[in-house]
C-alpha cells in the first residue's frame, strides 16, 4: 500500500490489470458538444448556487478547513483527518493514459502513462446516489487520432470511443481514496499550520469542474467489491459522553482546541489491512482507567492501543471494558503516516 498526497497520484499508480470491460454505448446520436477542443475551460459546478450548496451539505466536512485529529494507534499517538461518514462500496473513475514503456501503469504486455494535462473523470460526487469517496482506477488509453480533446464526462468518454479517439476502458486493481469537497477546501499537513495546508485538486464530473483530495491507495478484490472497515474505538466513561473533544465540544487536554479523542484504531499505515476506513464500535470502559480527560494531555492515556482491550482476541478484559457496541456507522479517517513514510 502507498499513501501520497500528489495532485497527480492517479497518474503514479502502478498496478496491474483486471480484465477489459464492455465498449461504451456505440447506437446513439452523435454528440459533439460531449468532445471541447483542447485547453477548453471547464465551467466549475459551484458556480450554480444550488449545486454549491448541495456539495456544502454533504461533502462530509464541517466547513472549509479539514484539520488533523489526534488518536491513538499500536499504542502511539497518531493524527487523522476527519472526512466524515462514507460508503465503503468503490465507483469507477477514468483516466485518459497514453502507451508508454516508460509508464507506471502495466497491463499485459504493455505500459501506460496518464496524461498529465487531462484531469481523472468522476461521474458521481456527495449527494448522488451510490457516491462514494472510494474510485476504482479505469484507464482510457487514447489513439493516434486524439489530438488534447477536454472529456469532461463519462459520456465524453462514450463519444470519444464511438469516433475512434480512445480504445475500450480497462478497470485495473486500484482503488483510490479521492472526496470530493469545494474548491476552497484546505486539508492540514502540519498540526496548526493552516498556511501550508494543502489545496484539492481537479477532476471533471459531468461536463463541469469539482474538485477532491487523495488519500489512500489499496487494491479491492473485484469479488469482495468493498473496502475494508475495520473497527475504531470510541472510548467513554459509563454514563457519560465520549473521550472526544469534538463530539462532547470540551478541551479536555487543556490545549486550546477541540482536536484530540481517545479513540483506538485497530489500523494504522504500514498495517496490511488499513484502509483509512474504519467501523465505529462504542466502547465504554472502567472508571478506574485513567485517559485524555484525566491526564489532561492529549498524548497521555492507560489505553492507547485496541488490544489492551482485550485479554485475546475476541475476549474483553473486565478489569478494562464494561460494554461494547457496534454502532453500524462507516467513517473515512485516514490516518497521517509517520514522516519516514510519506
Amino acid at each position: 500500500m502507498k499513501w501520497t498526497l500528489q495532485p497527480n497520484v492517479l497518474g503514479m499508480l502502478a498496478v496491474g490489470l483486471v480484465g477489459c470491460i464492455d465498449p461504451l454505448v456505440s447506437d446513439v446520436v452523435v454528440r459533439a458538444d460531449l468532445l471541447l477542443a483542447p485547453g477548453a475551460e471547464v465551467p466549475a459546478l459551484v458556480d450554480d448556487p444550488a449545486a454549491r450548496a448541495s456539495l456544502d451539505r454533504s461533502d462530509g466536512i464541517d466547513g472549509d478547513y479539514v484539520p488533523l485529529r489526534s488518536a491513538f494507534a499500536h499504542g502511539k499517538l497518531v493524527r487523522f483527518w476527519d472526512l466524515g461518514a462514507a460508503s465503503p462500496y468503490p465507483i469507477p473513475l477514468y483516466l485518459l493514459v497514453t502507451e508508454d514503456a516508460a509508464g507506471t501503469f502495466e497491463v499485459g504486455s504493455k505500459r501506460y502513462a496518464a496524461l498529465p494535462e487531462h484531469p481523472p473523470i468522476f461521474d458521481a460526487i456527495p449527494g448522488d446516489p451510490g457516491y462514494s469517496p472510494w474510485w476504482t482506477v479505469v484507464l482510457v488509453p487514447v489513439t493516434s487520432a486524439y489530438a488534447g480533446q477536454v472529456l469532461p464526462s463519462f459520456a465524453s468518454v462514450d463519444e470519444a470511443l464511438r469516433r475512434g479517439l480512445v480504445e475500450a476502458p480497462i478497470p485495473i486493481t486500484a482503488t483510490i481514496n479521492c472526496p470530493v469537497v469545494l474548491p476552497e477546501a484546505r486539508l492540514e499537513l502540519s498540526p496548526g499550520d493552516s498556511e501550508g495546508a494543502l489545496a484539492p485538486s481537479v477532476a471533471y464530473y459531468r461536463m463541469k469542474t469539482v474538485y477532491y483530495f487523495t488519500f489512500d491507495t489499496i487494491t479491492v478484490d473485484p469479488k469482495v467489491g468493498e473496502v475494508a472497515s475495520p473497527p475504531v474505538y470510541f472510548l467513554r466513561r459509563e454514563g457519560g459522553e465520549p473521550l472526544s473533544e469534538s463530539l462532547r465540544g470540551v478541551d479536555m487536554t487543556a490545549d486550546g482546541d477541540l482536536l484530540d479523542a481517545n479513540d483506538l484504531f485497530t489500523m494504522a499505515p504500514g498495517d496490511a489491512d488499513y484502509t483509512g476506513m474504519v467501523s465505529v464500535v462504542d466502547a465504554v470502559i472502567s472508571p478506574r482507567i485513567d485517559a485524555i480527560d484525566t491526564y489532561r494531555a492529549e498524548d497521555r492515556t492507560d489505553l492507547s492501543a485496541a488490544e489492551s482491550l482485550f485479554t485475546s482476541p475476541g475476549s474483553a478484559d473486565p478489569a478494562v471494558l464494561v460494554a461494547l457496541h457496534a454502532l453500524g456507522t462507516t467513517l473515512n479517517r485516514p490516518i497521517q503516516p509517520p514522516p519516514e513514510a510519506r
